[in-house]
């Protein structure tokens, strides 16, 4: 996935995922934490410690499912987390799935 983003965009997503976890309570240089947080969430998840940590630095970032775990984490709305942006409603609709709507940092309300 993050071939086909630039520096900018992984280095914004990082951006994004360290306040957030700081928002939460965690540790935004610890991998571990991030990832024990995860398997609470999500106990069948097989994420490496590696994956986690590129995640961290902006090397890589998580898949969809990754993503929508790693969020529920942070308690943001996953698009957010990944873009920047907060998702229209419509978007919402059109996926089938029924979120809750987000601030524009992506808090859900």
């Amino acid at each position: 996935m993050a071939a086909h983003l630039s520096f900018k965009e992984r280095e914004d997503f990082t951006r994004r995922l360290k306040a957030s976890l700081r928002k939460v309570g965690l540790n935004p240089s610890s991998p571990t934490q991030l990832l024990r947080a995860c398997n609470s969430v999500n106990e069948s998840i097989k994420i490496s410690l590696s994956t986690v940590h590129k995640w961290l630095l902006g090397d890589a970032l998580p898949d969809t499912r990754n993503m929508e775990i790693v969020a529920k984490v942070c308690q943001v709305c996953p698009y957010w987390l990944r873009t920047g942006s907060p998702q229209e409603a419509d978007d919402h609709q059109s996926e089938g799935r029924d979120r809750p709507p987000t601030t524009a940092d992506g808090l859900r309300i």
